[in-house]
C-alpha cells in the first residue's frame, strides 16, 4: 500500500508541474492524422507510461525516469549539432519500464534542416528535427542495425513523431519524447548526453 501511495505521489507531483511541457504539433509539417493525433496526445502517454514505470521493479530506473521529469521540461533553446550517448526508455506496455544501456546517437546540420540518427545498437532510427517558437518537434522512422534508414511514411508501422525537450531536473540530458509508439509501450524517451 505504501508503494502504490508513493507512486501515485510522484506521478502526480510530476505531471502536475507546470514546468511539463506538452504537445509540440508543428505547423506545416506534413504528417498524417495518425501521427498529428499522436503528438497531441503526449501528455497522456507521458502520464499513463510514467504511471507504469513508477511500478517498475528497478529502484534505479524509477530514479532514473523521476530525475529526468522531475523539475519538468523545457524547450531547448538551441539545437546543437555533434555526437552524443543515447539510451532508449520504454515506459508501460509490455513491461513497467525499461532502460537500456548508452548507444551512439549525432544530431548534424543540412542548410536549415537538423538531422539526428542513433548510430549504434539493434534498433535505430533517423530523422529530422524541426525548430519553432512552440518547441522542436521530431518527423523520422526505426530500422534495424542490418537495414538501410528508413524515411517517415505516414502510414508505416516504423514511423515516429515526438517532441524533443530538455530535461531541468538532469541539466544536460535531451529528452526525445515518442508518444504511442507502435511495438512494446505506451510512451518512449530517447535520453541524450552531449559526447
Amino acid at each position: 500500500m505504501i508503494k502504490v501511495k508513493l507512486v501515485l505521489a510522484t506521478v502526480f507531483a510530476l505531471v502536475c508541474s507546470s514546468a511539463i511541457a506538452g504537445s509540440c504539433v508543428p505547423d506545416g509539417l506534413d504528417l498524417s492524422i495518425r501521427d498529428v493525433t499522436r503528438l497531441s496526445q503526449l501528455k497522456d502517454t507521458r502520464t499513463r507510461g510514467m504511471a507504469s514505470a513508477m511500478l517498475g521493479e528497478n529502484s534505479s530506473e524509477r530514479e532514473l525516469v523521476s530525475t529526468l521529469f522531475s523539475m519538468g521540461l523545457g524547450v531547448p533553446k538551441t539545437v546543437i549539432s555533434g555526437n552524443y550517448k543515447c539510451r532508449t526508455i520504454k515506459m508501460g506496455g509490455i513491461s513497467a519500464l525499461v532502460t537500456y544501456g548508452f548507444f551512439d546517437c549525432r544530431i548534424s546540420t543540412n542548410e536549415n534542416e537538423f538531422r539526428i540518427e542513433k548510430l549504434t545498437g539493434s534498433q535505430r532510427f533517423t530523422g529530422r528535427l524541426v525548430v519553432q517558437d512552440a518547441g522542436v518537434s521530431y518527423q523520422g522512422a526505426s530500422h534495424y542495425g542490418y537495414e538501410e534508414p528508413r524515411d517517415y511514411v505516414g502510414n508505416s508501422d516504423r514511423d515516429q513523431v515526438g517532441c524533443f525537450y530538455e530535461s531541468l531536473g538532469k541539466p544536460g540530458s535531451l529528452l526525445l519524447e515518442l508518444p504511442a509508439p507502435f511495438f512494446e509501450s505506451v510512451h518512449d524517451v530517447i535520453e541524450l548526453v552531449r559526447r
